[in-house]
């Protein structure tokens, strides 16, 4: 023990007197070399203070990291994924039908700038199109583009609230169990605020109100087109937190939406006459407004029978969206059901989840730019099924397969199908 103890007090004047220690680890480990050498220190004794001394020279260099980079750079947290895609379509009639390699990288960064503000912004693969980030393999091995996927800025005033503009994702400021309304891919401009308050128990109440722009009007007696909403809300746990629910409803109200020929459409609302081209343009415009009111909810219940081999019953949640739209008299309706089992989430291997969606959305119950792109195009007038199983196979990689069996509510009853393969990484 004093041969450990002199030998300690040895290297640590030495380093300390050594003017850049932390870039001094040969002298050291020389040092050391020698302790032993004379007898000072044990040749186990060397070794363990040669693995101290290198790990205390590794703080010290992470320590002159920190303080030489700005505060900003330290509160930045990283985050995104990639995804590799085989997908099968099969056209209405079965005479059409087509096989396709894609792919999605999607990077993000968000700063803490004090407790209460935040700034993010993230970058995807993929065009123009609002409604997807995937590039297809094709054009003799051309580059893919890369585009600003989100860029805002958060404040937080309280715990239970939150203010946010620029281009964000909406998931916190707009809840919605599936994707019936609003496809995933879609990052609304504007701003909104969200409100969480508890209530009385494990009961919760939310409010979401924001404004998305959706065009620049040219016109000057014109105004610009926008949706507005309020949307609110309760969850609910019971005292095991073996049961939960999310129940909430929503206004939308759509300002110079009617009779303007906006881009990205599919084309199905009453007044189109074809949906968008590669560049995004439509022909027509809708002769209906969109002004609806909606109901969404989630149940769900964590290991219903105890607990079922494979997890089967680890969490079991029905979920339902219903959509109205006060202007057409005809086709002005829609609503989504299904269920969800296995995991909650799937973020590591041995875990799966499958899930079931039935999906109808009548011709003019919703504007036909937002709606799920992989569901007949993005379509109003469309019924059908959608199956998806996750499988993960190691952490944070999992396995997805995806399967859409749609068809139009009016007109010929033709099916069209796609099927997607995933293969998903997320760091």
């Amino acid at each position: 023990m004093k041969r450990t103890v002199v030998g300690f007090m040895a290297v640590l004047a030495f380093t300390v007197s050594t003017p850049q220690a932390s870039w001094a680890a040969s002298e050291v480990d020389a040092l050391i070399e020698k302790l032993v050498e004379k007898g000072v220190l044990s040749k186990n004794e060397g070794i363990e203070l040669k693995a101290e001394v290198a790990a205390d020279a590794h703080i010290v260099r992470e320590d002159e990291l920190k303080r030489m980079l700005p505060e900003w750079v330290h509160n930045t947290k990283l985050k995104g994924d990639f995804r590799a895609r085989y997908q099968y379509e099969r056209k209405a009639n079965d005479t059409d039908s087509r096989d396709r390699g894609r792919y999605r990288y999607r990077l993000g960064l968000e700063s803490k700038v004090n407790d209460q503000v935040k700034v993010g912004a993230g970058l995807a693969s993929g065009a123009e199109d609002p409604r997807s980030t995937n590039q297809t393999f094709q054009d003799t091995f051309e580059r893919g583009d890369v585009r600003l996927n989100y860029a805002y800025g958060e404040y937080s005033p309280s715990p239970e609230i939150s203010i946010i503009g620029g281009v964000f994702e909406k998931k916190k400021y707009l809840w919605t169990p599936d994707d019936m309304l609003w496809d995933s891919d879609i990052n609304p401009t504007g701003g909104a605020v969200h409100l969480e308050r508890k209530l009385v128990g494990n009961t919760k109440g939310f409010l979401n109100s924001g404004l998305f722009v959706l065009d620049e009007s040219t016109s000057s007696d014109k105004p610009d087109p926008f949706i507005h909403y309020v949307q609110g809300g309760t969850k609910w746990k019971n005292s095991s937190e073996k049961v939960d629910a999310t129940l909430a409803g929503t206004y939308y109200g759509f300002n110079a939406v009617k009779g303007s020929n906006l881009d990205w459409c599919a084309g199905t609302n009453t007044g189109r006459t074809s949906g968008s081209t590669s560049s995004g343009a439509c022909t027509g415009a809708p002769i209906y407004d969109f002004d609806s009111v909606g109901g969404s909810l989630e149940v769900g219940v964590n290991q219903l029978f105890g607990g079922l081999p494979l997890s089967f019953d680890e969490r079991i949640s029905l979920f339902g969206d219903y959509i109205h739209n006060f202007d057409p008299s005809d086709n002005a309706n829609g609503f989504a059901a299904g269920v969800k089992f296995g995991h909650k989430k799937v973020t590591n291997k041995k875990q799966w989840q499958a899930r079931y969606q039935f999906t109808k959305l009548g011709k003019d119950a919703w504007f036909d730019a937002l709606p799920d792109s992989d569901r007949l195009g993005g379509a109003t007038d469309v019924y059908g099924h959608e199956g998806v199983l996750t499988v993960g196979v190691n952490k944070n990689v999992f396995l997805e397969f995806d399967y859409y069996q749609d068809q139009r509510i009016t007109g010929a009853k033709n099916r069209a199908q796609v099927m997607q393969a995933d293969l998903n990484f997320k760091f």
